[in-house]
């Protein structure tokens, strides 16, 4: 069994030789500084396939872990014969470097401990995109912590670093506020909502997994609950079907600006806030006096230029606050500072439309990223959705055809699950099949990309046991 030949997602460079190294004699290690905080992960990983290892001094160490001069999240696994040698530049690397050499031991012991070894060899690897992220909608279907902790552990074994947390839309509001006190109790499809310290709890147990976590909040559209509870900053012809926030309302937006403040307080380390921005329904807008008048007053076209003026200063005021915003790519021919970062969705086009303006883009177009879609109809879909396979995943490009004008200014690329039909039991058999296939869009070299060795290579770890671990491994 070649151990180096069976990881995901797939290395930058790799070497291997005939010769192994015998796990039952990686009895010692050692960690340099900065590494020091990874011995008992080191210990646990041994202990998991049934070996004792202990730290040792470096000359006598059989698995040693040391620093060197690497990009951040890059790292090297070089094995010999009497030794296996971790080195990285980063707390990232290391962590990645070790999930990786799970993925070894599992398919080293597929068959028993006893007599296991390890392909002799180098492992050279570097993401591709250094933001890599996984979204998930709360809001329509609540899950809870317990749950979001294994989708996060999933996600680090994948070597995803970024989870957008999608927690409100008109079906629930799952943060509790101050500025919105009593919303968090307004549901149409489960309850639950998540407190200070819920919050608190993910983000530093993300942290301890190398993700950053984004909240969104959306507006204007996606608030029909919203303003249900706070009729005050919908339109005022709008009582029936307050869909959208009211644009022509000052109020409205000094709303808005305060649940960001709270929201910003309560994800501190947060680089990016998600603001939300698209599929908004003008209708409400053209009845509304107010909005018609701010229409007017700003010189506007139409309703989408007032829209565009609305969103941009929310952006500012994120932008104030030294965060970032990203905003749903709306397709809209609408522009934004250079600073708000537009997540394309809707239309593979949407990058070369921004690109010019400066914006940096996260790639998430739905035909290919969008985990609510079904991997078979037999699975509850909506009209909208079609089938995307696995494969369909993994033959994603973020560049498509047109790489020299948009390698630039895409960032990453951002795999998301919406809930409309995923209640909280189905979040992992929704996520797993597809998540490795989205990983190597993410991490992998697109040169080196093979499906067909990509599916024997899950087939593999799936044999071993490492699909089974990542779903019932204690988060």
């Amino acid at each position: 069994m070649n151990t180096f030949a069976n990881i995901i997602p797939a290395p930058t460079k790799l070497e291997y030789t005939s010769e192994s190294l015998k796990l039952e004699n990686i009895s010692t290690f050692y960690t340099a500084e900065p590494f020091t905080g990874f011995a008992p992960a080191v210990q646990e990983l041994f202990k998991s396939f049934s070996f004792d290892i202990t730290s040792t001094a470096p000359d006598s160490a059989a698995l040693a872990i040391v620093h060197s001069a690497m990009p951040e999240e890059a790292f090297s696994i070089e094995i010999s014969p009497d030794k296996a040698v971790i080195a990285a530049g980063s707390q990232a690397g290391v962590f990645y470097a070790l999930e990786c050499l799970r993925q070894m031991l599992f398919t080293a012991t597929i068959a028993s401990p006893k007599g296991a070894v390890l392909t002799c060899g180098k492992l050279e690897d570097a993401p591709r995109f250094t933001f890599r992220s996984f979204h998930l909608d709360s809001a329509r279907h609540f899950q809870n912590i317990d749950v979001i902790k294994r989708m996060l552990r999933m996600m680090a074994s994948c070597r995803l670093n970024t989870f957008h947390w999608h927690l409100v839309d008109s079906q629930g509001w799952r943060l509790q506020l101050k500025t919105t006190a009593g919303l968090e109790n307004r549901y149409t499809k489960t309850p639950g909502y998540y407190t200070a310290d819920d919050i608190k709890e993910v983000v530093e147990f993300a942290a301890k997994h190398h993700i950053s976590v984004i909240p969104e909040i959306d507006f204007p559209g996606h608030s029909r609950g919203t303003l249900n509870y706070f009729p005050q900053y919908a339109c005022c012809n709008a009582a029936e079907n307050p869909g959208e926030i009211c644009l022509g309302n000052p109020a409205s937006k000094e709303f808005v600006k305060n649940i960001l403040a709270e929201v910003m307080e309560l994800f501190p380390q947060s680089k990016y806030i998600h603001i939300g921005g698209d599929e908004a329904n003008t209708a409400n807008w053209e009845k509304c006096p107010l909005c018609r008048k701010a229409m007017q007053e700003n010189s506007c076209k139409d309703m989408r230029e007032l829209e565009n003026i609305f969103m941009r200063d929310i952006a500012q005021f994120v932008i104030d606050n030294n965060r970032h915003p990203i905003i749903w790519g709306t397709c809209s021919g609408q522009t934004y500072q250079p600073e708000t970062t537009i997540q394309a969705w809707l239309d593979i086009r949407e990058p070369l439309r921004v690109a010019p303006n400066g914006n940096k883009v996260i790639y998430s177009v739905h035909t290919s990223l969008y985990f609510d879609y079904p991997q078979n109809l037999s699975e509850p879909w909506e009209t909208w959705m079609f089938e995307l396979s696995e494969r369909g995943v993994y033959m994603t490009d973020p560049y498509i055809i047109w790489a020299d004008k948009v390698k630039d200014c895409i960032i990453g690329t951002e795999a998301c699950l919406w809930t409309e039909t995923v209640p909280q039991w189905r979040i992992i058999p929704k996520i797993l099949p597809r998540l490795h296939a989205y990983s190597e869009c993410a991490w992998s070299d697109p040169a080196k990309k093979d499906y067909q060795d990509f599916h024997r290579r899950k087939e593999l770890l799936e044999a071993a046991g490492y699909m089974d671990h990542l779903i019932n491994r204690k988060a």
